[in-house]
Protein backbone atom coordinates (compact mmCIF):
# COMPACT_ATOMS: atom_id res chain seq x y z
CA UNK A 1 0.00 0.00 0.00
CA UNK A 2 0.81 3.37 -0.42
CA UNK A 3 2.59 5.75 2.70
CA UNK A 4 0.08 6.82 5.16
CA UNK A 5 1.13 10.40 6.13
CA UNK A 6 1.38 11.44 9.94
CA UNK A 7 -0.88 13.24 11.31
CA UNK A 8 -1.22 16.77 10.33
CA UNK A 9 -3.13 17.98 12.98
CA UNK A 10 -0.64 19.46 14.82
CA UNK A 11 0.73 21.74 12.17
CA UNK A 12 -3.22 23.19 12.42
CA UNK A 13 -4.48 23.44 15.41
CA UNK A 14 -5.03 26.63 16.74
CA UNK A 15 -1.88 28.50 18.99
CA UNK A 16 -2.94 28.13 22.49
CA UNK A 17 -4.95 25.22 22.64
CA UNK A 18 -2.75 22.95 24.67
CA UNK A 19 -2.22 25.94 26.94
CA UNK A 20 -3.41 25.01 31.04
CA UNK A 21 -4.53 20.99 30.42
CA UNK A 22 -2.76 18.14 32.09
CA UNK A 23 -0.37 16.63 29.40
CA UNK A 24 -1.29 12.64 29.47
CA UNK A 25 1.12 10.17 28.97
CA UNK A 26 -0.60 8.91 25.62
CA UNK A 27 -0.36 12.92 24.47
CA UNK A 28 3.86 12.79 25.26
CA UNK A 29 3.51 9.35 23.11
CA UNK A 30 1.73 10.95 20.05
CA UNK A 31 4.07 14.12 20.69
CA UNK A 32 7.13 11.79 20.38
CA UNK A 33 5.77 9.86 17.29
CA UNK A 34 4.87 13.38 15.89
CA UNK A 35 8.37 14.44 16.14
CA UNK A 36 10.03 10.87 14.36
CA UNK A 37 8.05 11.49 11.72
CA UNK A 38 8.62 14.99 11.14
CA UNK A 39 12.55 14.00 11.52
CA UNK A 40 11.66 10.88 9.32
CA UNK A 41 10.36 13.24 6.45
CA UNK A 42 13.32 15.98 6.76
CA UNK A 43 15.55 12.84 6.53
CA UNK A 44 14.18 11.39 3.87
CA UNK A 45 14.16 14.53 1.96
CA UNK A 46 17.73 15.42 2.66
CA UNK A 47 19.75 13.67 0.35
CA UNK A 48 17.23 15.39 -2.18
CA UNK A 49 18.51 17.99 -4.01
CA UNK A 50 15.58 19.40 -6.37
CA UNK A 51 12.18 18.37 -5.66
CA UNK A 52 9.52 20.05 -7.95
CA UNK A 53 6.11 19.74 -6.67
CA UNK A 54 2.95 20.50 -8.95
CA UNK A 55 -0.42 21.76 -7.55
CA UNK A 56 -4.16 20.89 -8.87
CA UNK A 57 -6.39 22.65 -11.10
CA UNK A 58 -7.73 21.13 -13.18
CA UNK A 59 -7.95 20.72 -17.41
CA UNK A 60 -6.97 24.43 -17.45
CA UNK A 61 -4.30 23.97 -14.74
CA UNK A 62 -2.83 20.83 -16.10
CA UNK A 63 -2.15 22.89 -19.41
CA UNK A 64 -0.90 25.52 -18.08
CA UNK A 65 1.59 23.55 -16.09
CA UNK A 66 2.52 21.89 -19.39
CA UNK A 67 3.23 24.71 -20.82
CA UNK A 68 5.40 26.22 -17.83
CA UNK A 69 7.29 23.47 -18.12
CA UNK A 70 7.21 23.34 -22.16
CA UNK A 71 8.52 26.92 -21.78
CA UNK A 72 11.10 26.32 -19.28
CA UNK A 73 12.72 23.24 -21.17
CA UNK A 74 12.71 25.40 -24.11
CA UNK A 75 15.24 27.70 -22.45
CA UNK A 76 17.57 24.98 -21.21
CA UNK A 77 15.96 23.99 -17.86
CA UNK A 78 14.95 20.32 -17.85
CA UNK A 79 12.90 19.80 -14.76
CA UNK A 80 11.97 16.21 -15.41
CA UNK A 81 15.53 15.41 -13.96
CA UNK A 82 14.10 16.65 -10.32
CA UNK A 83 15.52 14.48 -7.57
CA UNK A 84 11.76 14.01 -7.07
CA UNK A 85 8.45 15.24 -8.47
CA UNK A 86 5.61 15.49 -6.12
CA UNK A 87 2.10 15.87 -8.00
CA UNK A 88 -1.15 16.49 -6.79
CA UNK A 89 -4.79 16.17 -8.81
CA UNK A 90 -4.17 17.88 -12.36
CA UNK A 91 -0.18 17.81 -10.99
CA UNK A 92 -0.33 14.09 -10.42
CA UNK A 93 -1.36 13.59 -14.33
CA UNK A 94 1.56 16.23 -15.49
CA UNK A 95 3.74 15.25 -13.00
CA UNK A 96 3.38 10.93 -14.48
CA UNK A 97 4.44 12.09 -17.13
CA UNK A 98 7.16 14.60 -17.07
CA UNK A 99 8.57 11.73 -14.99
CA UNK A 100 8.70 9.32 -17.68
CA UNK A 101 10.75 11.75 -19.73
CA UNK A 102 7.86 11.70 -22.21
CA UNK A 103 9.41 13.70 -25.57
CA UNK A 104 8.39 17.31 -25.65
CA UNK A 105 5.88 17.28 -28.50
CA UNK A 106 4.06 14.38 -27.10
CA UNK A 107 3.75 15.96 -24.09
CA UNK A 108 2.32 19.00 -25.50
CA UNK A 109 -0.29 16.79 -27.31
CA UNK A 110 -1.04 15.04 -24.04
CA UNK A 111 -2.06 18.24 -22.33
CA UNK A 112 -4.36 18.88 -25.63
CA UNK A 113 -5.92 15.82 -25.96
CA UNK A 114 -6.16 13.93 -23.14
CA UNK A 115 -8.54 11.24 -23.13
CA UNK A 116 -10.87 12.23 -20.28
CA UNK A 117 -14.13 11.19 -21.68
CA UNK A 118 -15.91 8.16 -21.36
CA UNK A 119 -14.96 4.83 -23.59
CA UNK A 120 -16.01 4.80 -27.15
CA UNK A 121 -19.72 3.30 -27.42
CA UNK A 122 -20.53 4.08 -23.67
CA UNK A 123 -22.81 7.16 -22.47
CA UNK A 124 -21.90 10.08 -20.18
CA UNK A 125 -25.17 11.27 -18.61
CA UNK A 126 -23.02 14.99 -17.93
CA UNK A 127 -24.06 16.30 -21.14
CA UNK A 128 -27.57 16.62 -20.18
CA UNK A 129 -27.30 17.04 -16.58
CA UNK A 130 -26.87 20.50 -14.49
CA UNK A 131 -23.19 21.51 -12.74
CA UNK A 132 -22.51 19.42 -9.88
CA UNK A 133 -23.07 21.14 -6.90
CA UNK A 134 -20.27 21.80 -4.99
CA UNK A 135 -21.46 23.94 -1.94
CA UNK A 136 -20.66 21.07 0.75
CA UNK A 137 -17.71 20.97 -0.26
CA UNK A 138 -16.82 24.24 -0.60
CA UNK A 139 -18.24 24.75 3.15
CA UNK A 140 -15.77 22.09 4.34
CA UNK A 141 -13.22 23.44 2.81
CA UNK A 142 -13.49 26.90 4.71
CA UNK A 143 -13.81 24.81 8.17
CA UNK A 144 -10.81 23.18 7.02
CA UNK A 145 -9.37 26.76 7.11
CA UNK A 146 -11.12 27.93 10.13
CA UNK A 147 -8.87 25.64 12.14
CA UNK A 148 -11.78 24.62 14.53
CA UNK A 149 -11.81 21.11 14.03
CA UNK A 150 -9.74 18.18 13.35
CA UNK A 151 -8.62 18.38 9.41
CA UNK A 152 -8.99 14.81 9.35
CA UNK A 153 -12.72 13.83 10.47
CA UNK A 154 -13.28 17.26 7.76
CA UNK A 155 -11.99 14.84 5.22
CA UNK A 156 -13.56 12.17 6.21
CA UNK A 157 -17.21 13.81 5.94
CA UNK A 158 -16.39 15.23 2.66
CA UNK A 159 -15.41 11.54 2.07
CA UNK A 160 -18.93 10.23 3.15
CA UNK A 161 -20.34 13.06 0.92
CA UNK A 162 -18.62 11.90 -2.42
CA UNK A 163 -19.52 8.70 -2.17
CA UNK A 164 -23.53 9.79 -2.25
CA UNK A 165 -23.71 12.37 -4.90
CA UNK A 166 -24.10 11.07 -7.97
CA UNK A 167 -20.80 11.49 -10.19
CA UNK A 168 -20.54 12.78 -13.72
CA UNK A 169 -19.49 9.45 -14.88
CA UNK A 170 -19.04 6.30 -13.40
CA UNK A 171 -15.83 5.07 -11.62
CA UNK A 172 -15.48 2.47 -13.92
CA UNK A 173 -15.89 5.39 -16.71
CA UNK A 174 -13.59 7.16 -14.83
CA UNK A 175 -10.68 4.94 -14.93
CA UNK A 176 -10.62 3.64 -18.32
CA UNK A 177 -10.08 7.52 -19.00
CA UNK A 178 -6.84 7.18 -17.20
CA UNK A 179 -6.00 3.97 -18.09
CA UNK A 180 -5.71 5.32 -21.55
CA UNK A 181 -3.09 8.02 -20.51
CA UNK A 182 -1.22 5.71 -18.96
CA UNK A 183 -1.89 2.64 -20.85
CA UNK A 184 1.41 1.00 -19.13
CA UNK A 185 1.28 -0.58 -15.23
CA UNK A 186 4.70 0.37 -14.34
CA UNK A 187 5.69 3.52 -13.15
CA UNK A 188 8.43 5.99 -14.21
CA UNK A 189 11.78 4.81 -13.53
CA UNK A 190 12.24 8.66 -12.07
CA UNK A 191 11.31 9.06 -8.45
CA UNK A 192 7.59 10.31 -8.57
CA UNK A 193 4.91 10.58 -6.02
CA UNK A 194 1.29 11.18 -5.86
CA UNK A 195 -1.30 12.30 -3.22
CA UNK A 196 -4.53 10.82 -2.60
CA UNK A 197 -6.83 11.15 0.38
CA UNK A 198 -9.12 7.64 1.77
CA UNK A 199 -12.31 8.94 1.52
CA UNK A 200 -13.49 6.73 4.52
CA UNK A 201 -11.28 8.03 7.17
CA UNK A 202 -9.67 11.20 5.49
CA UNK A 203 -6.39 9.68 6.23
CA UNK A 204 -3.62 10.96 3.25
CA UNK A 205 -1.85 8.16 1.25
CA UNK A 206 1.36 9.32 -0.86
CA UNK A 207 1.57 6.64 -3.54
CA UNK A 208 4.98 5.74 -4.95
CA UNK A 209 6.26 2.91 -7.36
CA UNK A 210 6.60 0.67 -4.29
CA UNK A 211 3.05 1.16 -3.47
CA UNK A 212 2.17 -1.51 -6.18
CA UNK A 213 -0.43 0.25 -7.75
CA UNK A 214 -1.00 0.40 -11.39
CA UNK A 215 -0.01 4.17 -12.05
CA UNK A 216 -3.10 4.96 -13.68
CA UNK A 217 -5.10 3.68 -11.32
CA UNK A 218 -3.00 6.20 -8.09
CA UNK A 219 -3.14 8.94 -10.79
CA UNK A 220 -6.84 8.77 -11.16
CA UNK A 221 -7.31 8.76 -7.45
CA UNK A 222 -5.57 11.76 -7.10
CA UNK A 223 -7.65 13.69 -9.45
CA UNK A 224 -11.19 12.15 -8.17
CA UNK A 225 -12.52 15.44 -7.05
CA UNK A 226 -15.68 14.76 -4.75
CA UNK A 227 -19.06 15.47 -6.33
CA UNK A 228 -18.20 15.05 -9.71
CA UNK A 229 -16.10 11.80 -9.65
CA UNK A 230 -16.86 8.69 -7.41
CA UNK A 231 -13.72 7.67 -5.22
CA UNK A 232 -11.57 5.71 -6.87
CA UNK A 233 -11.49 1.16 -5.06
CA UNK A 234 -8.19 0.33 -4.57
CA UNK A 235 -7.27 -2.57 -2.40
CA UNK A 236 -10.71 -2.53 -0.97
CA UNK A 237 -10.16 1.12 -0.13
CA UNK A 238 -12.00 4.10 -1.83
CA UNK A 239 -9.83 7.32 -2.61
CA UNK A 240 -10.63 11.06 -3.68
CA UNK A 241 -8.39 13.72 -5.04
CA UNK A 242 -5.41 14.55 -2.74
CA UNK A 243 -6.56 18.43 -3.27
CA UNK A 244 -9.17 17.79 -0.24
CA UNK A 245 -5.93 18.10 1.79
CA UNK A 246 -4.03 20.91 0.00
CA UNK A 247 -4.01 21.31 -3.71
CA UNK A 248 -0.07 21.84 -3.82
CA UNK A 249 0.67 19.74 -0.93
CA UNK A 250 4.23 21.14 -0.75
CA UNK A 251 5.22 20.30 2.72
CA UNK A 252 5.81 17.06 1.94
CA UNK A 253 9.22 18.21 0.00
CA UNK A 254 9.92 19.47 3.40
CA UNK A 255 13.99 19.01 4.19
CA UNK A 256 14.98 18.90 0.50
CA UNK A 257 17.71 21.81 -0.84
CA UNK A 258 15.85 23.59 -3.35
CA UNK A 259 11.74 23.26 -4.14
CA UNK A 260 10.16 24.71 -6.97
CA UNK A 261 6.08 25.16 -6.53
CA UNK A 262 3.54 25.38 -9.47
CA UNK A 263 0.18 26.59 -8.20
CA UNK A 264 -2.16 26.83 -11.20
CA UNK A 265 -4.95 28.20 -8.70
CA UNK A 266 -3.41 31.01 -7.07
CA UNK A 267 -4.84 34.02 -8.18
CA UNK A 268 -7.90 32.98 -9.35
CA UNK A 269 -10.80 34.76 -8.38
CA UNK A 270 -13.31 31.54 -7.49
CA UNK A 271 -13.88 31.20 -4.08
CA UNK A 272 -13.51 27.09 -4.30
CA UNK A 273 -10.49 27.85 -5.46
CA UNK A 274 -9.01 30.32 -3.21
CA UNK A 275 -10.19 27.28 -0.54
CA UNK A 276 -8.12 24.71 -2.11
CA UNK A 277 -5.52 26.89 -2.29
CA UNK A 278 -5.64 28.34 1.35
CA UNK A 279 -2.85 26.20 2.98
CA UNK A 280 -0.25 26.98 0.56
CA UNK A 281 1.18 29.95 2.69
CA UNK A 282 1.79 27.86 5.18
CA UNK A 283 3.12 24.89 3.47
CA UNK A 284 6.06 27.33 1.90
CA UNK A 285 6.88 28.38 5.30
CA UNK A 286 7.71 24.89 6.25
CA UNK A 287 9.74 24.38 3.68
CA UNK A 288 11.56 27.66 4.47
CA UNK A 289 11.91 26.56 7.90
CA UNK A 290 13.57 23.44 6.53
CA UNK A 291 16.38 24.98 4.96
CA UNK A 292 14.71 24.42 2.03
CA UNK A 293 15.60 27.29 -0.91
CA UNK A 294 12.01 27.57 -2.70
CA UNK A 295 10.39 29.55 -5.99
CA UNK A 296 7.25 29.67 -6.54
CA UNK A 297 5.26 30.17 -9.93
CA UNK A 298 1.35 30.89 -10.13
CA UNK A 299 -0.50 32.32 -13.20
CA UNK A 300 0.56 35.98 -14.41
CA UNK A 301 -2.40 38.48 -15.58
CA UNK A 302 -2.18 36.67 -19.32
CA UNK A 303 -2.13 33.00 -18.10
CA UNK A 304 -5.05 34.20 -15.59
CA UNK A 305 -6.85 35.69 -18.61
CA UNK A 306 -6.30 32.62 -20.85
CA UNK A 307 -7.79 30.62 -18.27
CA UNK A 308 -11.68 31.59 -18.82
CA UNK A 309 -14.48 31.61 -15.92
CA UNK A 310 -13.59 28.23 -15.11
CA UNK A 311 -10.96 26.04 -14.76
CA UNK A 312 -12.56 23.23 -15.76
CA UNK A 313 -13.30 24.22 -19.41
CA UNK A 314 -12.17 21.79 -21.62
CA UNK A 315 -12.13 24.20 -24.50
CA UNK A 316 -9.65 26.62 -22.35
CA UNK A 317 -6.39 23.77 -22.83
CA UNK A 318 -4.42 25.42 -25.65
CA UNK A 319 -4.84 28.84 -24.77
CA UNK A 320 -3.89 28.48 -21.00
CA UNK A 321 -0.92 25.86 -22.74
CA UNK A 322 0.19 28.56 -25.01
CA UNK A 323 0.21 31.34 -22.06
CA UNK A 324 1.82 29.01 -19.32
CA UNK A 325 4.81 28.34 -22.15
CA UNK A 326 5.20 32.27 -22.51
CA UNK A 327 5.46 32.92 -18.55
CA UNK A 328 7.54 29.78 -19.00
CA UNK A 329 10.29 31.38 -21.28
CA UNK A 330 9.60 34.82 -19.02
CA UNK A 331 10.21 33.15 -15.56
CA UNK A 332 12.94 30.93 -17.02
CA UNK A 333 15.99 33.20 -15.88
CA UNK A 334 14.79 33.28 -12.13
CA UNK A 335 14.25 29.61 -11.76
CA UNK A 336 17.98 28.84 -13.26
CA UNK A 337 19.32 30.71 -10.79
CA UNK A 338 17.58 27.97 -8.35
CA UNK A 339 17.45 24.98 -10.34
CA UNK A 340 21.62 25.61 -11.77
CA UNK A 341 22.81 26.30 -8.48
Amino acid sequence: MGRVLCTDEALTAPPGTCANKPVSVAVLIVVSLLFICARTADSNNATKDRVLVLGGGGPVGEAWESGVIAGLTEKGIDLSRADLIIGTSAGAIVGARLASQMPPADFINAALNPADGPPPGQSNHASSSPPPDLSFLAAKLEEMGAGKRSQQSIRAEIGEWAQKVRPVMSESQFVTSYQRRFPKKEWPGHRYECLTVDAADGSVRVWTESSGVPLALAVASSCALPGVFAPVVINGHRYMDGGVRSVTNADLARGCKRALVLAPTMGLDDPLAKSFTRPLNAELQTLRESGCKVELIVPDAASLKAFGASIGDENHRAPALNAGRIEGRYKAERIAKLWSD
